[in-house]
């Protein structure tokens, strides 16, 4: 299947690898081919974003995403398996290998009546009607729909997990989604569809993982619709290789009343995308935070949309990073409030601190409010640590290298401190406090 590109813009190393594995693989990609057909035509007609599009403005990928290795097939002998962060933990276990599921390496039991997990390569398969609607969330909201990384990992998924709660049902233990590489210079690309019904309530624990020194990119794209009432934990934590490229987008839709508790914590790859589009409905609970630690000339982005369309709701976003090197952070927000979203409490605050004179902080916090009963505020700092609270641990006899420690871990704790959940709060925690005394040794 051949794809008509824009003929006036000569296209980059990583649009013409894109653009030949579309070609190559397109009759055998699983499912109706016509949505992954739209949906790379539009990626191809724009190609990636460069600093002239606003969303991606500090995050120019055309410049920054050089190549694009080729889609990973099914791994074929069995992986090894890196330890496990969140092994202690009792969680049932989905693994994926280079964005495909592993039932050999999984283990979905526990999970309690009401709640069903399968994958979608196998749904895809039978014809679940679960699929129908995959897509018609995004549609539903222009800026997901029109973003090219959405786009991209519309266009090649393969496998990614079917997740359905029913109404009223409570999952007996967490659900940990690990997703794992097989060492292979590969492009990982996986989509989930999570429905949680009326009154429900899941947590989810997602991993993502690959070695240093391969070029290894990771694309997830999930689609979490909450129902009336219900309520969700979801912590999402990365360690990609430092010559890793990840990318995950997040599209949520809350229903009225539903709640959702959502931190991401960012400490690997070369090159990082987080982004979050989601659509609150009345008197529903969002509340998002994230904590990245980078060094070296890792670059690491949060973006995040948040559209309020129903009266009453209440949104919460707290972003930190502590960035090392010659690192780059970026933060970009924005809170939308409809004409319809009376009512709307909304806050959002990016704040960064330099641990390098030649370290970089970005911040773009916006609002843009349609409503006329609102109380909307937004807030970003970029600093350095402060030398005067360094002064004062140090006069009490605190060395130089633990008092930064200390610092560091007090900045990025109103977002560890949040995580309900003490086994996974704890993890985290051992993460950063190894990441902050590598930090220190240097």
């Amino acid at each position: 299947m051949t794809i008509a590109t824009a003929p006036q813009r000569r296209r980059t190393r990583a649009e013409t690898d894109l653009e030949q594995a579309f070609e190559a693989m397109a009759s055998a990609l699983p499912g109706d081919i016509g949505p992954r057909a739209g949906a790379f035509a539009r990626f191809a007609a724009e190609g990636l974003p460069h600093r002239r599009v606003e969303a991606y403005h500090f995050t120019d990928l055309r410049s920054l995403m050089v190549s694009a290795p080729p889609p990973a097939p099914r791994p074929s002998a069995k992986t090894r398996v890196s330890a496990d962060v969140f092994a202690a933990v009792d969680a049932a276990r989905a693994v994926f290998v280079d964005g495909w599921f592993m039932a050999d390496l999984s283990d979905l039991s526990g999970l309690g009546e009401g709640v069903s997990v399968t994958s979608i390569a196998a749904a895809l398969a039978t014809g679940d009607e679960v699929l129908a609607a995959l897509g018609a969330r995004l549609d539903a909201d222009v800026t997901a729909e029109s973003d090219p990384l959405v786009g991209l990992a519309t266009t090649f998924y393969g496998d990614g997990l079917v997740v359905r709660v029913a109404p009223g049902a409570v999952a007996a233990r967490p659900l940990e989604i690990r997703h794992l590489s097989s060492g292979a210079s590969v492009s990982a690309f996986v989509r989930h569809a999570v429905e949680v019904g009326a009154g429900a309530s899941l947590q989810v624990i997602e991993s993502h993982q690959s070695p240093n020194d391969l070029e290894f990119h990771a694309h997830t794209l999930t689609e979490l619709t909450l129902a009336e009432g219900a309520t969700v934990a979801w912590t999402d934590r990365q360690k990609e290789g430092d010559q890793a490229a990840r990318f995950s987008s997040l599209a949520l839709s809350l229903g009225k009343k539903a709640v959702l508790d959502h931190s991401v914590i960012t400490l690997g790859a070369k090159l990082a995308r987080t982004q979050i589009f989601a659509r609150l409905g009345e008197a529903c609970d969002l509340t998002t935070r994230g904590a990245t630690l980078i060094a070296d000339r890792a670059h690491a982005d949060a973006t995040l949309f948040v559209t309020h369309v129903g009266p009453n709701a209440v949104s919460r976003e707290l972003y930190k990073s502590a960035i090392d090197g010659e690192a780059k952070s970026v933060f970009q927000g924005k809170i939308r409030v409809e004409k319809t979203a009376q009512g709307t409490d909304g806050r959002m605050g990016a704040h960064a601190v330099l641990l390098s004179p030649r370290a970089e902080a970005m911040a773009k916090p916006e609002l843009e409010i349609f409503a006329d009963d609102v109380a909307c505020a937004h807030g970003a700092t970029v600093a350095e640590i402060d030398d005067t609270l360094k002064f004062y641990l140090m006069s009490r006899g605190i060395p130089a290298a633990e008092t930064e420690r200390l610092l560091i871990r007090a900045f990025l704790g109103e977002v560890t401190d949040a995580i309900a959940h003490e086994g996974v709060r704890e993890a985290i925690e051992a993460e950063l406090d190894g990441w902050i005394d590598g930090r220190v040794a240097r």
